[in-house]
């Protein structure tokens, strides 16, 4: 940005000689890198003295001049996020009245701001505060900023960054420092906005206060000029009550119980063998154990049984069915993306089975990411080139392999920087720039004995991107490709080595990258997606918004798992295996008076809803009923199905129609649609009453009792015998029913309508 001849000519006048006096802050900034710290500050300057007025006093919030295309004529960038774009708007805009160089206190920037002419949005500070000084002065000085010379924010600290409130009502002040470019450190405490990420734990005021209102774990968002940090806190319960011993099975629980020792909860107690083995099944194989296999398990008397079932269920058809069935979510695989004809379901149906082939190989988790992200030839005979038919644009492919495979979010970036993530518009289409060399060509009929409608990926080594942000100083101008979080483009000098052969193309290099133990994103995002698949919640959640200012629930957790997993070589099974034989995934549903508000710290297990094609398949082996998809054959369960199929059961109880990354999981609560098909569908009904189901076989049985029809209706839906007041209550239904099978078919309907049956547990 060029600066303004009028204000070159103040300054030039006024003379830019000033006295920078130099003091030292105490231990408070003792974590801080070696810098000068400032105790009086010099001459105002637009980025580190004024734009930080603009975000503190809210005139940059959405509502005010931070809304797309401004109010009353005047646009700041939202919440001040990038700071160099304002300069020009207050400067030079408003046909100069804003800016009174000649009388500062004219300026309508100030007057406005201080409420001595009407104002939309009112005062924002008076006329002997350090606000109405610091804008004054600069104005004073001629307004001035230098792009290439003025002092920007190089780091921000937030102390302490970790902290202790240690009951309700307890408070403590943050202090916030920013060291810029000079090499000096000032404290802006002040100027510093904040924000309670779970204000049900704690409360932050204006100040930078924080509060505790009840027990728990969380994390303080601080935003200045552009840049978050984010300061996590714990609240302990407060109880007297002695800490009873508790043991774990690996190092997963070693750092969950640490955390609910610190924070004075307790865990539940451990599932029965009943209710471990329903949730282990509907986990990893999408069904439900058979009576016969519970009576078993349940029997058998060695301690390490539930190890050995773990190992079993991994190796069985169905974890392969389901491992495909989350991976073809995640990926988005869907006709509609390749054509939505006989092409689009060859597509589909190929991709799928080189998944599918994966998972059963155990292919390695990086080299089967690494296999998508440079897959090439045709669509039609290789699947994973189908990958880049999903998403047909460089940005919207970086997008998916950011959020799918990273955990990071970049889609607001696309326009603008996230007023809590780090990601700018600069660090979105430079990282865009690697899948800019994926070529895409036919689509149509060929000669040559090629197949009709066929695309074929390629590398384009003169693949360019053009950074399309709707504000960014870098609008129009080619995107240098640069890894997320680097600081300088990858050189395009690697593509050729000195003995003039080829070298590792940009994608080749891009995607090394991504699966690299140097990268940060990858193993992390893999166990947190992991976890959040056989645990209901990710440690940082949402499993893909792995922002830094999201508290991890269990400090430490992610890093663990994933040095476990790159260690075994991205094992996908071990890591499962590690999860599942934890006590934490093994822990019950119950609660207990200490962890009843638990909701993220996984000292009970989090009940769910099962996928919409797992819960098809598992009502069909309850009510001991066959369904038919399609044109496939009848032996396929849903959870199988390569290709989407008509089903109204499947749209209502949440089957992904991949459509968007981020909605991959059935809502947590039930739907009145839910609720009312499986109480007055005849669809339902159909199932309940079929002559060669459940019920049936077990009412014509004449050696079968009440009691073992009742037992036999439980062990099918809850696997799991029934409690004895259940028993009686059953027993008197039947014994009042004037018709015993439509009395049977009315218990079967009930257990099918229960929470228990459609959670997992």
């Amino acid at each position: 940005m060029q600066a303004n001849p009028v204000v070159s000519m103040v300054r030039r006048g006024r003379g830019r000689t000033a006295l920078l006096l130099v003091g030292t802050l105490l231990c408070a900034i003792v974590a801080l890198s070696p810098g000068r710290v400032t105790a009086v500050k010099p001459a105002p300057q637009f980025l580190r003295d004024v734009a930080p007025i603009l975000d503190k006093q809210g005139c940059s919030v959405a509502g005010c001049h931070g809304k797309f295309g401004g109010r009353a004529g005047f646009q700041l960038s939202l919440l001040t996020l990038t700071p160099e774009d304002d300069y020009d708007p207050i400067v030079r805009g408003g046909r100069g009245r804003r800016i009174n160089l000649v009388e500062p206190e004219k300026s309508l920037f100030l007057l406005k701001g201080a409420g001595l002419v009407p104002h939309g949005g009112g005062a924002r500070f008076d006329r002997k505060s350090p606000e109405y000084r610091i804008i004054r002065d600069w104005i004073a000085a001629g307004a001035p900023y230098d792009p290439e010379k003025d002092v920007r924010l190089e780091r921000l600290t937030v102390l302490p960054s970790q902290f202790v409130l240690p009951k309700v009502g307890a408070t403590q002040q943050l202090k916030v420092f920013a060291r810029f470019s000079d090499g000096t450190v000032q404290n802006v405490t002040d100027y510093a906005n904040y924000e309670s990420v779970d204000t049900a734990v704690a409360a932050v005021d204006a100040n930078g206060r924080v509060k505790a209102t009840r027990w728990g774990g969380g994390a303080v968002v601080v935003r200045y000029l552009g840049t978050v940090e984010a300061a996590f806190l714990t609240s302990p319960r407060v109880d007297k009550t002695p800490y009873p011993p508790v043991r774990g099975n690996n190092y997963i629980d070693e750092l969950v119980l640490a955390n609910l020792k610190r924070m004075n909860v307790v865990p539940s107690r451990l599932t029965t063998d009943y209710e471990f083995l329903r949730r282990v099944y509907l986990d990893v194989c999408g069904r439900l154990p058979e009576p016969g296999e519970v009576a078993a398990f349940v029997a058998d008397k060695a301690p390490d049984k539930r190890a050995k079932m773990i190992d079993r269920l991994l190796d069985s058809p169905e974890y392969v069915d389901m491992r495909t069935l989350r991976l073809g979510d995640l990926l988005r695989i869907h006709p509609r993306n390749f054509g939505y004809n006989i092409q689009g379901d060859r597509s589909s149906a190929l991709f799928t089975d080189w998944i599918r082939d994966a998972v059963r190989d155990n292919l390695p988790y990086d080299q089967f990411v690494r296999g998508l992200i440079l897959a090439k030839g045709s669509t039609l005979r290789n699947g994973p080139a189908n990958f880049y038919l999903i998403d047909r644009t460089p940005e919207d492919r970086m997008e998916t392999v950011a959020q799918a495979f990273l955990g990071q979010r970049m889609s607001c970036a696309r326009c603008h920087k996230h007023p809590f993530d780090r990601w700018t518009t600069d660090d979105y289409w430079n990282f865009a720039a690697f899948l800019g060399r994926v070529g895409l060509r036919g689509g149509q009929s060929r000669l040559n004995g090629d197949l009709a409608q066929e695309n074929d990926v390629f590398y384009n080594p003169g693949g360019q991107v053009v950074n399309n942000s709707v504000t960014g100083k870098r609008r129009g101008k080619v995107a240098p490709p640069t890894y997320l979080g680097a600081k300088d483009p990858v050189s395009l000098a690697v593509e050729k080595r000195p003995d003039g052969q080829p070298g590792p193309n940009l994608l080749e290099q891009f995607a090394n990258w991504c699966v690299s133990e140097k990268n940060p994103y990858f193993a992390r995002a893999t166990v947190n997606r992991l976890w959040g698949n056989y645990l209901g919640r990710g440690v940082v959640h949402p499993v893909d918004d792995m922002r830094g200012t999201t508290p991890p629930s269990v400090p430490g957790l992610l890093e663990a798992m994933a040095r476990d997993f790159t260690e075994h070589r991205y094992d996908i099974k071990h890591m499962i295996r590690t999860i599942l034989n934890s006590r934490t995934y093994q822990t019950a549903s119950d609660v207990n008076a200490t962890n009843k508000l638990d909701d993220k710290f996984f000292s009970h297990f989090y009940p769910r809803p099962m996928l919409g094609q797992v819960f098809l398949d598992v009502m069909n082996q309850a009510t001991g009923t066959t369904e038919r998809f399609g044109e496939f054959p009848v032996e396929y369960k849903a959870k199988r199905l390569e290709l989407p199929v008509g089903s109204y059961f499947l749209d209502t109880f949440g089957r992904s129609h991949r459509e968007f990354l981020a909605e991959l999981e059935p809502k947590v609560e039930p739907t009145l649609v839910q609720i009312l098909h499986i109480l007055n569908s005849p669809y339902i009904d159909d199932k309940v009453k079929h002559g060669g189901g459940t019920v049936h076989a077990l009412v014509s049985d004449k050696a079968v009792t009440d009691e073992r029809l009742i037992e036999g209706l439980y062990r099918k839906t809850f696997c799991r015998p029934p409690m004895p007041k259940e028993t009686v209550a059953a027993r008197k239904i039947l014994k009042a029913a004037k018709n015993r099978e439509e009395a049977a078919q009315d218990l079967m309907w009930a257990l099918l309508s229960a929470r228990e049956f459609y959670f997992v547990i």
